[in-house]
């Protein structure tokens, strides 16, 4: 068994049905590892500093809390989360809440109503390819 490296993710989401799906999904592209789940803005933040992923997938709707305040703590003190990659993931897809969160440090914007392809997608590209 080799030890092919891996992007590791955390998802910050609060629906448990969309976060069950996520998870199965991500999980099962080669080269990405789900090394945690969050579920309100206290949890993701001390998720994010504990696991230090490479990459934070993050609603802004969550059950305590939101998003855009996460998003702002790892901007605020990137270092002190191993300064990971984000990508939003959310409903609220105005474009004033998407250029705060690209002023946020977000790289992406994703609409869950119609984007978790294109998401996906996105999020495969960053991972490591051991067969090149």
């Amino acid at each position: 068994m080799s030890s092919a490296p891996s992007l590791n993710i955390v998802i910050v989401e609060d629906n448990p049905a969309l976060l069950e799906l996520l998870t199965g999904m991500l999980s099962g592209i080669d080269g990405i590892a789900v090394v945690g789940t969050a579920s309100s803005e206290s949890e993701a933040i001390a998720l994010i500093r504990n696991a230090r992923p490479q990459l934070a997938v993050v609603d802004l709707e969550l059950r305590a809390g939101t998003g855009l305040k996460v998003l702002g703590a790892i901007q605020g003190a990137p270092a002190d989360f191993g300064s990971p990659r984000t990508v939003v993931f959310s409903n609220h897809s105005h474009p004033i809440v998407k250029s705060r969160c690209l002023a946020l440090g977000a790289e992406a914007f994703f609409d869950k109503s119609f984007q978790m392809d294109e998401m996906l997608e996105f999020v495969q590209e960053m991972a490591p390819n051991p067969g090149t």
